[in-house]
C-alpha cells in the first residue's frame, strides 16, 4: 500500500518531491494542512479555511492569506499534494481517510497508521479538538474490527491485547468490556475474564453511579458458571425484539430492589413501559434465583382467576378428584402452588395487578409467609400495600435524550429514510409527556404522515394516536384506551374530579382542589395517586403539589366537553382563583408573608389561564385576578407580563365595582395598571388615572390601595407632582403607605442627583421593612442602596452587601432585584480588578437570560450592561481588538435597550476605546452620538432627566474632548460629579477619578452641563 499524502495520525507531515515525509513549514501551514485533511475528498472553501486556521481573529483578505499558505506548504511538498477547487482547496489523500475507511480486511494495516498523538502539536482549538476525536474513534472502530476477525478465525489470545486497548480507550463501553470477557474466557483466563468484569463495574460507579448494563451482568454470571450444570429456569420471560431504550436506570435500580427486598412493586400510569421493564429485570437476575416465573394477570378478574392463573404458571394445576375410594384427597390448588415455589429459590413475577389488586395483595401475602425462598416483583398502576413492599415508581422518559430516541428509531422502522427534525421530535415527545407507548404510537403514524402534520394534529392526541402493535392487548392499542383502563378502576367519586381536577393547568395543592370540588379531597386524591393518574411532590411548598400527566388532563378536559360540564368546571375555577386571591393578597403587599410569595410562583400560569379565559360577566374574577398578578410581576420585575395582560383586564376595568372586596381590588389593578403603563409609555397609563378618579370619588376605607392612589391623583399623572405625593407618602402614619413613600423618595433623589440622601431614605426604608416584615421591600430598599454605593464608586462595599443579600433575593423570587444584584456584584468585582470572577459573573448572567434575542425591554437592558461590561473586561486584560468586537456587539444590542444604558454604553465605549489607543477620529461618531443622545434628552425636560446617567454620559464624552480641549473636558467631569455621575462602569470610574465635583447643586450642575453641551465647545 502507497504512503498517504498527508499524515495527521501523529506528528503532521506531507508527502515531499522525494517521495519522503516532510514538515509543513510552519504552525499556520500545519494547520492548513490538519483542516484539509479533516474535510476529505470534498475539501474546504475558503471561508471555512479561514476559521479553521485563524479562528481567534482572521486576517483581512482571508483569501489572499491562504494562497500564501498554501504556496509556502507546496513549495516543500510533492506536486498535487494540494489541490485547488472550485471554492477552496483539498489535499489528494490522508492517513486519516483512510483509516475511517477501512474494513475488517485493512483493519491491520490502518492501525499501523498511527505515529504519535494526532493534534499534539497543534494549539488548543477546535480542529484540535476534532482530529482527536475522530482520530480516537477511526482507531476504536478498527481495534474492534481487527478484534472480531480474530475471533472469528478462533485466535481470542490474539484478540485480548487489541480488546483491552479498546476498553483502556473507553472503560464505559459495555460491549467492548463483553468482548474482552469473551476473549480472555476462551482464552483459558476466567480470573482475566472477572478481572475485565470488575474494572467495567468500577468505572461505570465512579463515573456515572451507575450499575453494568443487564447483558454485561448476565455474561458475568454465565461465566462464572461455566462447568456448572446448574442453570436459571425461566417461564414466561420474553426476549424482546428490539433494545430498551433509556430504561438503565431503573432497570438498575429495580434489579437493586428486587435483590434487597422479598416484595417489589414498580408503579405507574398506563404506557409507561411497566410489562417490558418487568421482562427485562426477570431477565437479568442471574443466579440469585433458581427459577424466574413471569405471570401475566391482565385477564384475570376475581380471586379465583389469579389463583388459577398463578397456579397454572408454577406448574401447580388444578387437581382432580381422587379415582378410587379410600385414596387420599388431593392438595388443593394453594396449597399446591406454595409445594411448587418452595422447590428452590424463586422469583415471581405478578404482570398488571391494578384490576385484581386486593386478590393479587392477599395471594402475595399467603405466599410470601409460606415460602421462605420466594420473592415477588409486581407491576401495577396501584402499590399492593403490603407491610416490606418496596415501590419503584417509574417515571417518563426524558422528551430531550432516550424519549426522541425511542421515537427516531420506531419512525425509522416504519418509515426509513425519514427526515426528522430533533427539534419537533422532542416538542412531540414532550407534548406525550415522555409516555414510552405514546410515543410508539405517535412515530407509527409517520407511515401515512409526514412529522410536521402529527405535531399539527396532537392537539387531538386521542384521535390521532390510534393503532400500534397488533400483538398488544387492547388496552394498549389506543392512547385512549391507555387512560380509560385506568379511569374504569376508580370509585364514582374519584372518576368525577379527575375531569374536574383538569381544568387546572399547571398542577394544585389539597387545599385547591377542595375549594375547586366543594368538599374534602382528601380520599379521591389518595385514589388517583393511587392509581398513577396524578403525581405528588412535596418539594414545591410545605403542603406539596398535585400534578396530571398533560396526556391524562386531556382526557378529563375530554370528559368534561362530552358530558357538557365544560362551562361548569370552568366557572368552579374561576370561584377557586376569586377564593385564592382574596386569601393570598394581603399576604403578598410587599412581601409580608412569604408563604404568600411561594403560593403566587406556583399558582402564576393557572391564575393567568383564569384570566385568559374569563367571559364578559366575570368582571370581579378578572379584576381580582389581574390586581395580583400585575403586583407579584412588579415585585418580580416582570412588567412585559403586566403590559401583555393589561389589554385582558382593562375592558372589566371600566365597570364600576359593586362592593368593598371589588373595590379594593379595582384599585390595587388601576394602580399597577397606570405603573406599568407609565414605565412602558402605553397610552392606558391616562384611563387608568380617570378610571382611579371615578373609583375613589365615593370614598372608601381609607386603607393601603386608597391611600397610594389617593396620592397618584394628586401627583396628576405630572413627575414634578409625584415628587410630592412620595414625600406626603412618606409622612403617613401605616407603615405600608409610608415604606411606599419611601422607596418613591428614595428614587426621586436618585434621579436629580442626590445620592447622600437617597442613601439616607433608603436607610429609613431598610429600618421600617425590618420592623413590620415587609421582606420585598427590604430587599428592594437594600438592592437599591448596593447600586448607589456601586453608582459613587464604593465597589468594595457595595461586593459585600449584594453577596450577602443575594440568596434572600433567590429565595424570595424578586427577579428584578436579583438581576440587579447579579450585575452589581460583576460590575464591582470588575472595578476591584478581579477580572476572571467578573467575566464568570457576567457570562452566567448572559446564560441566564440576558443572552437571549428577546424583544422584553428589560432583557435587552440586562443584556446591553452585560455586554458593556465583558468588553470592559477585555479592556482591563488590555486587549484592544478582543474589546473593540465586544463593545461593538454591545452597542447593537443596546439599540433595544431604554436610554439610560444606551448613554452608559455609549460612554464607557468611547473612554474604553481611546484608553486602549484608537484613533480619537475612530471614535468621533460615538461620541456625536453620545452628545446629540444628551442634548435629545435635555430637550424633553431638563428639570426631570435622571441626573446621574446624564452625569454619566458627561463622563464619557469628556473623555473624548480631553486631547483636544483639556479645560471643556475638566468642566464636563466637575458637572457630571456634581450630578452623582453613575460610575458602575470601570472606564467611566477612570474618568471621573481624574477631576473633583463643580462646587454646585446637582440642579445648578445640570443646567450648566446642558448650556455647555448646546455650545461649540462639547461637539466633538
Amino acid at each position: 500500500m502507497s504512503e498517504p499524502a498527508v499524515r495527521v495520525l501523529g506528528p503532521v507531515r506531507v508527502a515531499g518531491p522525494d517521495g519522503g515525509a516532510v514538515e509543513p513549514p510552519g504552525a499556520l501551514p500545519v494547520r492548513l494542512v490538519v483542516a484539509l485533511a479533516l474535510a476529505g475528498r470534498d475539501g474546504r472553501g475558503v471561508a471555512g479555511l479561514a476559521e479553521d486556521v485563524w479562528p481567534e481573529q482572521q486576517p483581512r483578505n482571508p483569501r489572499a492569506a491562504l494562497q500564501m499558505l498554501v504556496s509556502r506548504t507546496r513549495s516543500v511538498a510533492a506536486a498535487e499534494v494540494l489541490e485547488s477547487t472550485a471554492s477552496g482547496y483539498r489535499v489528494r489523500d490522508s492517513d486519516l481517510v483512510r483509516a475511517e475507511r477501512a474494513g475488517e480486511a485493512e483493519a491491520a494495516d490502518a492501525l499501523a497508521l498511527w505515529t504519535g498523538e494526532p493534534g499534539a502539536e497543534l494549539e488548543p482549538s477546535p480542529i484540535a479538538d476534532d482530529l482527536a476525536a475522530r482520530a480516537d474513534r477511526a482507531r476504536r472502530r478498527l481495534l474492534g474490527l481487527e478484534a472480531d476477525r480474530l475471533l472469528r478465525l478462533g485466535r481470542p489470545a490474539e484478540a485480548v491485547p487489541l480488546l483491552e486497548r479498546l476498553t483502556l480507550a473507553d472503560p464505559l463501553d459495555g460491549d467492548a468490556a463483553r468482548r474482552l470477557m469473551r476473549a480472555l474466557a476462551d482464552s483459558g483466563s476466567a480470573e482475566g475474564a472477572q478481572s475485565a468484569f470488575a474494572r467495567h463495574r468500577e468505572a461505570l460507579a465512579e463515573a456515572l453511579g451507575a450499575d453494568p448494563a443487564p447483558q454485561t451482568v448476565r455474561l458475568h454470571a454465565e461465566l462464572l458458571r461455566a462447568g456448572d450444570p446448574h442453570a436459571v429456569e425461566r417461564v414466561g420471560v420474553r426476549a424482546s425484539a428490539t433494545p430498551l431504550l433509556g430504561r438503565d436506570e431503573a432497570v438498575a435500580r429495580v434489579g437493586a430492589a428486587v435483590a434487597a427486598h422479598r416484595l417489589t412493586s414498580v408503579i405507574g400510569t398506563g404506557g409507561l413501559g411497566k410489562t417490558r421493564l418487568a421482562h427485562e429485570v426477570a431477565a437479568g437476575t442471574g443466579t440469585r434465583f433458581d427459577r424466574v416465573v413471569f405471570t401475566e394477570l391482565a385477564g384475570a378478574r376475581s380471586d379465583d382467576d389469579v389463583a388459577l392463573v398463578v397456579g397454572a404458571a408454577v406448574g401447580a394445576r388444578p387437581a382432580q378428584a381422587p379415582r378410587r375410594l379410600g385414596d387420599p384427597p388431593p392438595a388443593d390448588l394453594a396449597t399446591r402452588t406454595r409445594e411448587a415455589l418452595a422447590a428452590g429459590r424463586t422469583l415471581l413475577v405478578l404482570d398488571n395487578c391494578e384490576q385484581v389488586v386486593d386478590a393479587a395483595a392477599r395471594l402475595t401475602a399467603d405466599l410470601l409467609a409460606a415460602v421462605p425462598g420466594l420473592s415477588v416483583l409486581t407491576t401495577s398502576r396501584v402499590p399492593l400495600l403490603l407491610p416490606g413492599e418496596q415501590v419503584v415508581a417509574l417515571q417518563p422518559l426524558p422528551a430531550a435524550g432516550a424519549g426522541s430516541r425511542l421515537f427516531v428509531e420506531r419512525a425509522t422502522a416504519v418509515r426509513p429514510g425519514a427526515v426528522l427534525d430533533p427539534r419537533v421530535v422532542e416538542r412531540i415527545c414532550e407534548r406525550l409527556d415522555g409516555l414510552p407507548l405514546a410515543i410508539e404510537l405517535a412515530a407509527a403514524r409517520l407511515r401515512s404522515m409526514g412529522l410536521a402534520e402529527l405535531d399539527r394534529r396532537l392537539h387531538d392526541r386521542f384521535g390521532v394516536l390510534v393503532g400500534g402493535d397488533r400483538t398488544a392487548p387492547e388496552r394498549h392499542r389506543t392512547l385512549f384506551a391507555v387512560i380509560d383502563w385506568s379511569r374504569r378502576l376508580l370509585s364514582g367519586g374519584a372518576q368525577e374530579a379527575l375531569a374536574l381536577l383538569a381544568v387546572f393547568p399547571d398542577g394544585f395543592t389539597a387545599a385547591s382542589a377542595d375549594v375547586l370540588l366543594g368538599r374534602d379531597a382528601g380520599d379521591v386524591l389518595t385514589e388517583l395517586v393511587d392509581h398513577s393518574l396524578l403525581g405528588f411532590r412535596d418539594d414545591r411548598g410545605p403542603d406539596g403539589r398535585y400534578r396530571m400527566l398533560e396526556t391524562v388532563r386531556e382526557f378529563g378536559l375530554r370528559e368534561l366537553e362530552e358530558a357538557g360540564r365544560s362551562v361548569e368546571a370552568a366557572r368552579a375555577l374561576h370561584r377557586w382563583a376569586l377564593h385564592f386571591v382574596r386569601r393570598t393578597g394581603p399576604g403578598l403587599l410587599l412581601g409580608r408573608d412569604e408563604a404568600a410569595t411561594r403560593a403566587m410562583a406556583a399558582e402564576e400560569e393557572t391564575l393567568l389561564t383564569v384570566l385568559r379565559g374569563t367571559a364578559a360577566d366575570e368582571r370581579e374574577t378578572t379584576v381580582a385576578v389581574f390586581g395580583l398578578l400585575a403586583e407579584h410581576w412588579a415585585y418580580r420585575g416582570d412588567f412585559e407580563a403586566a403590559l401583555d395582560a393589561a389589554d385582558l383586564a382593562l375592558p372589566a376595568l371600566s365597570r364600576r365595582p359593586a362592593s368593598p372586596d371589588q373595590r379594593t381590588e379595582s384599585l390595587r389593578a388601576l394602580l399597577f395598571l397606570f405603573a406599568v403603563s407609565s414605565a412602558g409609555r402605553r397610552p392606558g397609563a391616562a384611563r387608568a388615572v380617570a378610571l382611579l378618579r371615578r373609583t375613589l370619588a365615593g370614598g372608601g376605607d381609607g386603607g393601603f390601595w386608597e391611600a397610594v392612589s389617593q396620592q397618584l391623583l394628586l401627583a396628576g399623572g405630572d413627575p414634578r407632582g409625584l415628587d410630592g405625593a412620595a414625600e406626603r407618602l412618606a409622612a403617613a402614619e401605616d407603615p405600608l403607605v409610608r415604606s411606599v413613600g419611601l422607596a418613591m423618595r428614595s428614587q426621586v433623589l436618585e434621579n436629580h442627583g442626590e445620592a447622600q440622601q437617597a442613601l439616607d431614605v433608603l436607610q429609613r426604608l431598610e429600618a421600617l421593612a425590618e420592623r413590620h416584615g415587609l421582606r420585598w421591600m427590604r430587599i428592594f430598599g437594600r438592592s437599591s442602596a448596593i447600586s448607589l454605593l456601586a453608582q459613587r464608586g464604593e465597589h468594595a462595599e457595595a461586593l459585600r452587601q449584594a453577596v450577602a443579600l443575594r440568596e434572600e433575593a433567590r429565595a424570595l423570587g424578586t427577579g428584578a432585584d436579583l438581576q440587579q444584584l447579579e450585575w452589581s456584584i460583576a460590575a464591582s468585582r470588575l472595578a476591584l480588578g478581579r477580572l476572571d470572577e467578573a467575566e464568570a459573573a457576567f457570562q452566567q448572567l448572559l446564560a441566564g437570560g440576558a443572552g437571549e434575542q428577546s424583544p422584553r425591554g428589560d432583557l435587552a437592558d440586562l443584556r446591553a450592561v452585560v455586554l458593556c461590561g465583558l468588553a470592559e473586561v477585555a479592556a482591563a486584560r488590555g486587549d484592544a481588538a478582543a474589546a473593540a468586537l465586544a463593545w461593538r456587539r454591545a452597542l447593537e444590542s443596546g439599540r433595544r435597550a431604554a436610554w439610560p444604558w444606551r448613554v452608559v454604553q455609549l460612554g464607557a465605549s468611547v473612554a474604553g476605546r481611546l484608553r486602549l489607543g484608537a484613533e480619537p477620529r475612530e471614535v468621533v461618531r460615538s461620541a456625536r452620538r453620545l452628545r446629540g443622545t444628551l442634548l435629545a434628552v435635555a430637550r424633553l425636560d431638563p428639570q426631570q432627566l435622571d441626573a446621574p446617567v446624564f452625569g454619566a454620559g458627561l463622563l464619557g464624552l469628556a473623555a473624548a474632548l480631553r486631547a483636544d480641549r483639556p479645560q471643556v473636558a475638566d468642566r464636563l467631569i466637575g458637572l457630571a460629579l456634581a450630578m452623582s455621575a453613575r460610575r458602575e462602569s470601570a472606564e467611566l470610574g477612570r474618568v471621573a477619578r481624574t477631576g473633583s465635583a463643580a462646587p454646585l447643586t446637582p440642579r445648578q450642575a445640570t443646567e450648566a452641563a446642558v448650556a455647555l453641551l448646546r455650545s461649540p465647545d462639547a461637539r466633538p
